[in-house]
């Protein structure tokens, strides 16, 4: 707002009050209230535009102005306690939140030190770089925007005093795992309660995120690169572990677990997918059963020492508004929210696998379950399974909850048997939410393309609507960052198969550049042309390329090994990286990614594929593209 337009907004508030008066005619005010609306509008798409223009600088400054233009997050309304009370001041809602939060913690176990038997097997001390210069480094890539901890410190004024304080923290950090020691205010967490879903009076749909200590996050992180570094090379994680873990993620724990399932679908199999669910899962894992387990996977005793004595004594209060719960102990699981909690828990679930006949695969502890089932003695053995999985998890303390565990059933012929954990049957299901994506029995895709077509349209009508600037310096940001995800989250394992899919999410693309000003007009491949974009379809096909790189050359080599094999060589005129092209039988395994990408692979020219490195290769490869129609 300028001092100009001030001036003009109460000149136009005085004009008003002199036509209620009946000085001046409803005309006049008109012209002089649209000439204001007018001068305001202008002044809104200048400052977008000037916020656009220093996103590279102040990313969050834009980000910021465009999330004061959606419906704000409500606070946390009045919770209902168990004996049916409802609280509803702030102090109240926090000490009930915290209380059920600390309900589902595990028994304190009184010795939480591995026994001295199982220490002797640890190997040799694993000595993680703790000096000035890497702590200097840490501190200065935090980000300052972050939250700080219960003691205070936050991350801005870290981040600033680097130079200062880097060596007193070297100081500390050393003596901290030389000891064993660790501070009070290290082991202390705010929780924020986030809501999921459901009744939002209900606090079991609230879901606890901690808040620590940044100098402490800071600790974690050199510990956790020694540690990750020791898992890695003596491959403690085994490969059905997909969270949390270096070159995998949701995409690749979809696209290697449905490409077996769909291999048996497409040779006339019946097939049963059971999705599993722990409650609590990261709250539940007793702290003793973890130490021991530390030692079993050759982490060494100091290493082991101190982060026991980072598990043990923790407490945590629930913050909600400007009020704050009493303090509670922390009996067992890992913090939400902590640095090394990830890696700890990955270790805590890492034998779930031991015996188990079908395939199993699991993204931290989203875990699925997978199975011919055509005879009763092969549905036997999946049952024989989810038993042994039931009484893994009696013996670690960490439940099921049976409700939420559903069983797909792939394949005509499949005859819906009914599978059971313990004593409860578990309920059939025909499309269940994996990892984000909506999966169903008929895997053709069209659940999910509706759930990602409706959630880009909002959002972008929602742009539509609070932002006035249509330049493509505003525009094209907004849509990149807020709207394409919506379309592109793991689009390789969902891409759609179907004529009316195709066209539904292209549609939103192409409503989106209509939008831009001085493009209304233009055909959609012209506008596509000038903004120097692809379609949503070429999109989906470089990300297809991208992809089959990763497996064939990059990160996800091992991965590939297991869904692809290399074609005979015979021909010199090829890319030298060909794979051999699969058979099928049905149109869901023709559209996977394993089989559908093959083919544009081989096509590819030989300067693409052996582009030394991932970015080479997007260079050459958008080269090409750029020349395909």
């Amino acid at each position: 707002m300028s001092k100009e337009l001030l001036t003009r907004l109460r000149f136009k508030r005085d004009m008003h009050k002199k036509w209620e008066r009946g000085e001046i005619t409803k005309e006049e005010f008109k012209r002089i209230a649209n000439s204001c609306r007018e001068k305001v509008h202008k002044a809104k798409a200048q400052n977008e535009l000037r916020l656009a223009r220093d996103i590279k600088n102040n990313k969050k400054g834009f980000f910021a102005y465009i999330g004061r233009k959606r419906k704000k997050k409500e606070a946390i309304g009045p919770l209902r306690g168990e004996d049916g009370v409802m609280a509803t001041g702030d102090r109240e809602k926090a000490e009930l939140l915290n209380a059920f939060f600390a309900s589902v913690f595990s028994q304190k176990e009184s010795h939480l030190q591995p026994q001295q038997h199982e220490m002797d097997k640890g190997l040799g001390e694993i000595q993680p770089q703790i000096g000035k210069q890497v702590v200097q480094e840490h501190l200065a890539a935090l980000n300052e925007f972050k939250s700080p901890g219960p003691d205070q410190l936050h991350p801005r004024v870290l981040k600033e005093l680097a130079d200062v304080i880097s060596e007193p923290l070297a100081i500390i950090f050393e003596s901290s795992w030389r000891t064993g020691e660790v501070p009070e205010d290290w082991r202390r967490a705010n929780v924020i309660p986030i809501f999921k879903k459901g009744k939002k009076n209900d606090p079991n749909n609230y879901h606890p995120v901690s808040l620590t200590s940044i100098p402490g996050k800071i600790l974690e992180k050199i510990i956790k690169e020694v540690v990750c570094k020791h898992l890695e090379t003596n491959a403690v994680i085994v490969n059905s572990q997909h969270g949390f873990t270096k070159n995998k993620s949701c995409q690749t724990n979809l696209i290697s677990f449905f490409d077996r399932v769909m291999s048996w679908v497409d040779t006339g199999n019946a097939v049963d997918v059971a999705y599993l669910d722990f409650s609590k899962a990261f709250d539940n894992g007793p702290h003793n059963l973890l130490a021991n387990k530390l030692v079993k996977c050759g982490l060494d005793k100091t290493t082991v020492r101190w982060i026991c004595n980072w598990l043990s004594k923790r407490t945590q209060r629930v913050l909600t508004n400007a009020s704050s719960s009493s303090w509670k102990e922390v009996t067992s699981g890992v913090p939400q929210g902590s640095v090394l909690g990830p890696v700890l828990f990955n270790i805590f679930i890492n034998d779930l696998d031991e015996g188990l006949e079908g395939t199993i695969i699991k993204f931290a502890d989203d875990t699925k379950l997978g199975g011919i089932a055509n005879t009763p003695e092969e549905r036997s053995r999946i049952q024989n399974d989810l038993d042994r999985l039931e009484r893994w998890s009696e013996t670690k303390k960490m439940k099921f909850n049976r409700d939420k565990c559903k069983i797909l059933h792939f394949g005509r012929k499949n005859g819906m048997p009914r599978y059971r954990m313990g004593d409860a049957w578990l309920d059939s299901s025909t499309c269940e939410k994996d990892l984000g994506v909506l999966v169903d029995n008929k895997f053709n895709m069209s659940q999910q393309c509706d759930a990602a077509a409706k959630k880009a349209n909002g959002i972008l009508a929602c742009i539509n609507r609070g932002i006035t600037s249509r330049s493509r310096e505003v525009m094209l940001p907004l849509y990149s960052a807020l709207v394409r995800p919506h379309l592109e989250y793991c689009v390789q394992f969902w891409a759609p198969q179907l004529k009316g899919d195709v066209d539904k999410l292209e549609s939103i693309q192409r409503r989106a550049t209509k939008m831009i000003k001085g493009l209304e007009n233009k055909p959609y491949e012209e506008r596509l042309k000038e903004l120097g974009m692809f379609s949503l379809q070429k999109r989906r096909l470089r990300g297809d390329m991208i992809a089959m790189y990763k497996y064939v050359k990059g990160g996800h080599r091992e991965e590939g090994a297991s869904l692809f094999s290399a074609a005979l060589q015979t021909r010199t005129r090829n890319n030298g990286f060909k794979l051999q092209e699969r058979r099928f039988h049905l149109n869901i395994r023709k559209n996977f990614l394993t089989v559908r990408a093959v083919q544009q692979w081989n096509s590819l020219p030989r300067t693409v594929v052996e582009a030394p490195s991932l970015e080479a290769f997007k260079q050459r490869l958008d080269g090409h593209l750029s020349g395909v129609l």
